[in-house]
């Protein structure tokens, strides 16, 4: 775990945030409120940036995905290196109702409450680091982080069969399969 939160600390400092934010208040479980995402459905423009690697002892992936929305539209982006996942998007414009919804569907995923996976000890997690700006004068920016074992999630907004569920997991599955849209 130790070994993470050193990688961590290296992805925030490359994203040009301190490396305090990197430790254990920031990073984990903790939901960010509605109030800190109200932006992110009213005051456009917006962007918004998704970190979501898979790491384990066989090595870690490095996956991204970029939404912008304003008044005229959208455009996405992104490259997922998961070994199971591989996608790579140019920069792709989409309708404003388009990026409206993906916007939606990741504050759910961020808002939903988590329940206890049916499984545990897993060596690999999958991650979700978000960070967002909205507003054009007043920019209001916020990020959030959540981990959770990779073990026995499957597709279906990080549920497993039991019906559990992963915010990290969540998150990575809204933007796999946004990417996975905006490539048809």
């Amino acid at each position: 775990m130790r070994r993470f939160y050193r990688w961590l600390t290296v992805v925030f400092a490359v994203a040009g945030l301190p490396a305090a934010q990197a430790s254990d208040d920031v990073f984990g479980y903790a939901v960010p409120s509605e109030e800190a995402l109200r932006c992110l459905s009213e005051d456009l423009p917006v962007a918004v940036k998704v970190d979501y690697p898979v790491t384990s002892c066989a090595g870690d992936s490095k996956s991204t995905f970029y939404l912008k929305v304003g008044p005229s539209g959208a455009e996405v982006s992104g490259r997922g290196n998961d070994w199971w996942d591989p996608v790579k998007l140019s920069p792709r414009k989409l309708s404003r109702v388009e990026g409206e919804r993906i916007l939606r569907d990741l504050t759910s995923a961020m808002l939903r409450d988590e329940t206890q996976l049916s499984c545990g000890g897993s060596t690999s997690n999958y991650v979700a680091i978000v960070e967002w700006a909205c507003g054009a004068g007043d920019t209001k920016r916020g990020t959030v982080g959540f981990m959770a074992p990779i073990c026995s999630l499957t597709e279906g907004y990080g549920s497993d069969a039991r019906g559990t569920y992963a915010r990290a997991a969540g998150i990575r599955n809204v933007v796999v399969k946004a990417l996975r849209q905006a490539q048809r």
